[in-house]
């Protein structure tokens, strides 16, 4: 559960990456650049002729800069006349004739024209390189804080521990369970199983399950609630507010959960220790694990197929040479298109089909654990 939690949340992170690289980024050369760089492109400071349409730009941050249309003059490297063409320039100084410009150009083959930069500004490009080095930061460094994110993210759903062994610092309190409820504190909520033990007192299981998820045979029924005693309840463990928890039923099957500090404190006073569960005990029963979204392409609706295509779709158009305001919204359709694929999985209806299939009574026998609850 907590691996294909971790894989889900760096895949989500890493599509958003992704679409974002695509779109800032260039999948190849410019075709007009690449027809220069096939006949011999190079950089060189050439005239101007003429300037016009010369705009003074004024940033409320950075210097100050003109905007013009120049026509520039390009010697050919076999002699001949020069071929003029028409460039855009951005230039710190107001362009004039007479002046000079840096451009890259194709000296045997200047009817090709010319594009106006210079290494620095033309460089990345004209090495065939994606995107420039500050962009590869900054992806990088998204990616990396998307990790970051998926690592908290889980540790506050699921904690970073496995129950398939039982320790001795694990604590266990007998209880029934009432079925799907919430836990609610101000405005927060969230889904949980509800417990409550012999002396009446009241635990909420948090997961990720409600009222189809589970049968009716769940109502009612004993079983085990185990939790890391560790963290929360003895606080000497670093704590998001929950720790890691399991429910062991009688009849063969654990779900994995988390449990709120307040309810692992208020557990402790009857919690007893795991090693006293199963003392006595010559053969250690054999679990299965329970989760009911582990079913999910089971019933993984239409809509999301249709929204992975689109997604896939909105990645193509990017490897391709589409500019401007088209590239942005293609890129922000796919971000969208991501982001809702991830929420018609999430909340996908679950086919009251699978609850007789995924019923805690049918469970099967698996290797034995080392410790487990009886």
């Amino acid at each position: 559960m907590q691996a294909r939690s971790l894989a889900w949340y760096l895949g989500v992170c890493t599509v958003l990456v992704t679409l974002f690289a695509l779109v800032t980024g260039a999948p190849q050369r410019p075709e007009r650049m690449q027809r220069m760089v096939d006949a011999g492109a190079e950089f060189a400071a050439v005239p101007i002729e003429k300037a016009g349409e010369v705009r003074l730009h004024d940033p409320s941050k950075g210097h100050d800069y003109y905007t013009s249309t120049a026509v520039v003059r390009l010697a050919p490297s076999a002699g001949g006349p020069p071929v003029t063409a028409t460039v855009p320039l951005v230039t710190p100084d107001r362009p004039h004739p007479g002046g000079k410009v840096s451009v890259l150009y194709a000296p045997t083959h200047p009817g090709l024209g010319a594009l106006a930069g210079d290494e620095h500004s033309l460089g990345d490009a004209l090495e065939g390189a994606t995107m420039g080095t500050g962009r590869v930061w900054i992806v990088g460094i998204a990616w990396a804080a998307g990790i970051a994110l998926s690592v908290v993210f889980l540790f506050t759903r699921r904690g970073f521990r496995s129950f398939s062994r039982l320790g001795h610092a694990d604590m266990a309190v007998r209880g029934k369970c009432l079925g799907p409820d919430f836990w609610r504190r101000d405005s927060a909520e969230e889904q949980c199983l509800r417990i409550v033990t012999v002396s009446s007192r009241t635990a909420h299981f948090l997961v990720d399950v409600a009222e189809e998820h589970v049968p009716a045979s769940l109502r009612g029924q004993h079983l085990w609630l185990c939790w890391d005693a560790r963290r929360g309840a003895e606080g000497r463990r670093f704590s998001a507010g929950v720790t890691p928890a399991a429910l062991v039923s009688d009849e063969g099957w654990v779900m994995h959960g988390m449990l709120k500090d307040g309810d692992a404190q208020l557990l402790a006073a009857e919690g007893v220790s795991v090693e006293k569960t199963v003392a006595g005990n010559a053969e250690p029963r054999a679990l299965r694990l329970w989760d009911p979204h582990s079913a999910w392409l089971l019933y993984l609706p239409s809509l999301a197929l249709v929204l992975a295509a689109v997604l896939i779709g909105c990645a193509t158009l990017l490897t391709f040479d589409i500019t401007g305001v088209w590239r942005w919204m293609t890129g922000i359709a796919g971000a969208v298109t991501g982001l809702a694929l991830g929420h018609v999985v999430m909340n996908a209806p679950y086919p009251p089909v699978l609850r007789p299939a995924m019923s805690p009574n049918d469970t099967d026998r698996s290797e034995a654990p080392k410790r487990t609850c009886t």
